[in-house]
């Protein structure tokens, strides 16, 4: 289907006197062919239109999804690789907030 995110991969890294993390996002989006898109932000962008619309991407083209995928994670491997990304866990600060004695949440 045009426009479906069929992959989106995310790394981050803490630049020093950066309030925010710095985001790296590998996406593969099914247009006429299938492309891997690579962009960088202050924030993840969830959203499949702007992740397909995205201006500033840097784009490589596949015949294929499988031949996308392979990409993605290629670029994926080689950004944790370089030492300066580090894959991003979007759960993780829910996995890691100690429950309350009570046994509620905090968020509840």
């Amino acid at each position: 289907m045009l426009g479906e995110v069929h992959l989106n991969r995310v790394l981050y890294k803490r630049q020093p006197f950066a309030v925010k993390a710095l985001y790296r996002q590998i996406a593969v989006v099914e247009q006429e062919q299938f492309q891997v898109r690579i962009f960088e932000a202050r924030i993840v962008q969830t959203n499949p239109k702007l992740i397909a619309e995205r201006s500033d991407a840097e784009v490589h083209i596949h015949p294929t999804l499988k031949e996308a995928l392979d990409d993605a994670e290629s670029e994926f491997k080689q950004s944790i690789a370089s030492e300066k990304w580090e894959p991003f866990d979007a759960d993780f600060p829910r996995k890691h907030t100690p429950t309350p004695p009570d046994d509620r949440r905090y968020d509840d």
